[in-house]
């Protein structure tokens, strides 16, 4: 059945977790339908676009708020099966605090963005995400002429 005032009720990472997302709605007696992430469309030169390849679940509009203690449920249930709950990765997850190197401002990423390529808020210039502290400068090699 078509649904009459569509609501996108839930972002999943991938495929699967949509259709778990879905059968959970649909288990709970809320009619749920969820587009697939099919990676045809919204390639750009670095890969694919986030927002395009996002599967979506979706239900009626006055449905919204059955569905949203269901929702958040399943979120917390799939976060303690992930393990985020444990100590460990807590602090894994934990803000990445860093200065631009442009401008000093100081900037505040996800864990996720670790290892990253982001834009500084203030001036627009590239940061490395928790850029791993180096073990000094770059040295050149030694060329035929060093060799004697």
């Amino acid at each position: 059945m078509a649904l009459k005032e569509p609501f996108a009720a839930y972002n999943a990472a991938h495929n699967v977790e949509a259709e778990l997302v879905r059968n959970v709605l649909l288990a709970a007696g809320i009619e749920a339908h969820f587009t697939e992430d099919l990676m045809s469309l919204g390639i750009f030169a670095f890969g694919p676009i986030p927002e395009i390849h996002r599967p979506q679940v979706w239900i009626e509009r006055a449905d919204a708020e059955r569905a949203g203690p269901i929702l958040a449920q399943f979120e917390r249930r799939a976060a303690e099966l992930r393990g985020a709950a444990d100590a460990p990765e807590a602090a894994a997850s934990a803000p990445i605090e860093q200065a631009c190197e442009e401008c000093g401002a100081a900037l505040s990423f996800s864990a996720e963005q670790q290892g990253s390529v982001q834009e500084c808020k203030h001036c627009g210039a590239y940061v490395d995400v928790g850029e791993a502290e180096s073990g000094g400068e770059w040295e050149a090699p030694e060329g035929p002429e060093d060799a004697e």
